[in-house]
């Protein structure tokens, strides 16, 4: 699946079932400008129209940065109005790594900071390598983030912690990030080219169309409680006539490990 029209990222297909995202400006810390949120909304595309791909991994290149956050260069010439839809461009790309129905992890290595920050926010699942920063600096610029962090941190990690990392501007450790829940596993940095790809892959032999609706549940919940159990209860009955339960049903009575085709 690798990709050769882009500039800023590249799409790889690092294991089977997997498709990755990669941030491919190193010589720039991975920083994220108006054309990589484009090439972002691209992958998204191809990524979702692949039949292979049950599961993403998203990344920065090089072991550095994840992403420094915006390019402030470029965003810092916008008037008002320029501003607003610089805005809403990346609040829309950024959500539809979290809206896709196909899983997300961000590995997350070296900087992860403002938009990369944001950007990692709308990931199912992160994990980071120990030596990873973590940090929204956009109120020592005189900004604030932009790109869903004040509304996304929070959900995640709960309004006061989040209020402590937007506030304060400073830097976290992934150890911190981790005791606020931020983060699913920290890992060691030898460990790391590989570690997130094992997670990765772990999810990606789940049984995708059980997966599909757990996030479509879930995320819907969060929206309207009685709406979220309703979706629930819908996906659970069509669930029931799928091979893929007849699969996992069969593997747990054997004790073998379940082969699901996404049937």
């Amino acid at each position: 699946m690798s990709e050769t029209d882009f500039e800023t990222i590249r799409i790889e297909q690092p294991a089977a079932h997997l498709g990755a995202v990669v941030l491919d400006r190193p010589d720039a810390m991975n920083s994220i400008n108006a054309r990589m949120l484009e090439e972002l909304d691209s992958a998204i595309d191809r990524l979702e129209a692949s039949e292979e791909v049950r599961a993403v991994v998203l990344r920065g290149d090089g072991d550095r940065a994840f992403s420094a956050g915006a390019d402030v260069q470029s965003s810092g010439a916008m008037g008002h109005r320029e501003g607003v839809e610089h805005s809403r461009l990346g609040q829309r790309v950024f959500g539809r790594f979290r809206e896709t129905d196909l899983p997300v992890v961000a590995a997350i290595d070296g900087y992860c900071l403002g938009g990369g920050l944001e950007l990692s926010m709308c990931a199912d699942i992160r994990v980071a390598s120990a030596d990873a920063e973590f940090g929204l600096p956009e109120h020592d610029l005189g900004l604030l983030p932009g790109w869903g962090g004040t509304q996304r941190l929070q959900r995640l990690i709960g309004e006061s912690a989040a209020k402590q990392v937007v506030f304060t501007a400073d830097r976290f450790s992934a150890d911190r990030m981790y005791e606020f829940g931020y983060l699913y596993a920290v890992f060691n940095p030898e460990a790391f080219e590989e570690e997130p790809l094992d997670v990765a892959s772990d999810i990606a032999s789940g049984p995708p169309i059980a997966q599909r609706y757990t996030k479509r549940a879930m995320h819907k919940g969060r929206e309207h409680l009685d709406s979220g159990l309703e979706l629930e209860a819908q996906a659970f009955g069509h669930l029931l006539d799928t091979e893929d339960l007849a699969a996992g049903i069969t593997a747990f009575v054997t004790d073998d490990e379940p082969e699901f085709e996404g049937r």
